[in-house]
């Protein structure tokens, strides 16, 4: 399948104006909004709060309606070059229906966000053909562990040369493992694995068809993995992908974390398609950051992804 167009938003400035906004769930303490603020000023930022950015509605950052319409707002903003999700929890895929996806296409500006944003990303791609960022929400942003991939993916050129996303030599401290050796290239989609199931079935849902799926997951015990999994081989979308990429399965109980990692090893072999596992994705804050949508090259043996360039 060739691959379809995208755009690409341009790159952010020093001096430029994000917008933040809050699609999901609010943030369990409300100092982590100034504390967002405030680390995206000290990097030379100007910063724009969605009107309802501090609205609460029970386990919701404001109604659909107020969350929608920020993040309309922020796009359409011709003073905004970024926009940036606070945090996720619930609600993304709430909002779908609410987003102006012709706006978004005609003002192509960064997004990114990961978790629940998930949603997002998956839409605003397949809606708006629109390159945007799963990495560190906003409350996570340019802490010390994580400036310098932000200032990579987001400020400097991309996508006019090779770009290695990680490689066996630089996985912020995760040992990369080979589940399925060989070399593919795909688009690159992907994201938390329990809000991907969320849009099989739905006019949101991605094209599977010989992508570099990357999935990540938080809090999961290892029988609900495998039935995240099982939906996606009944779906029909496991026989479609060209390669896996396994982020973080994070698990606080020992056994439980011991159970993921076999079921996963088990589940690569049976899909069979290049894979590695430990990709420095998931819900930590020195998670990489990956552009969605793109051209990609994985090498499992190699242990390395690399951003293919456009032209």
């Amino acid at each position: 399948m060739s691959a379809p167009s995208i755009l690409f938003p341009p790159r952010l400035v020093v001096g430029d104006t994000i917008g933040l906004v809050a699609p999901a769930s609010p943030p369990d303490d409300p100092n982590k909004i100034e504390k967002a603020i405030e680390r995206l000023t000290a990097q030379g930022f100007k910063v724009k709060p969605g009107k309802y950015l501090r609205k609460r509605d029970g386990y919701l950052a404001g109604n659909d309606e107020e969350r929608a319409e920020d993040f309309n707002a922020l796009f359409a903003d011709p003073e905004v070059k970024a926009v940036f999700a606070l945090r996720g929890g619930y609600g993304s895929c709430r909002i779908l229906p609410l987003l102006d996806y012709t706006a978004i296409q005609a003002n192509p500006k960064l997004f990114i966000g990961y978790s629940d944003n998930t949603a997002l990303h998956q839409a605003i791609l397949l809606k708006a053909e629109l390159v945007t960022f799963h990495g560190p929400n906003a409350s996570e942003a340019f802490l010390p562990g994580n400036i310098k991939t932000f200032n990579r993916m987001l400020m400097e050129p991309l996508g006019k040369k090779e770009c290695v996303l990680f490689s066996r030599d630089d996985a912020k401290g995760m040992v990369l493992k080979t589940m399925v050796a060989g070399r593919v290239t795909g688009r690159l989609i992907g994201g938390n694995m329990t809000c991907l199931l969320r849009l099989i079935g739905t006019p949101y849902a991605p094209d599977f068809r010989d992508v570099i799926l990357f999935l990540e997951d938080t809090g999961e015990k290892a029988y609900r993995v495998d039935g995240m999994f099982t939906h996606l081989r009944l779906a029909g979308v496991l026989s479609q992908i060209r390669g896996l990429i396994l982020g973080r399965f994070d698990h606080g109980d020992e056994m439980e974390r011991w159970r993921i990692e076999g079921y996963l090893q088990r589940e690569a072999e049976r899909i069979n398609v290049p894979c590695v596992s430990n990709a420095p994705i998931g819900h930590f804050p020195e998670q990489i950051i990956i552009p969605h949508g793109v051209q990609a090259e994985l090498d499992a043996g190699e242990k390395k992804l690399s951003f293919l360039p456009t032209a």
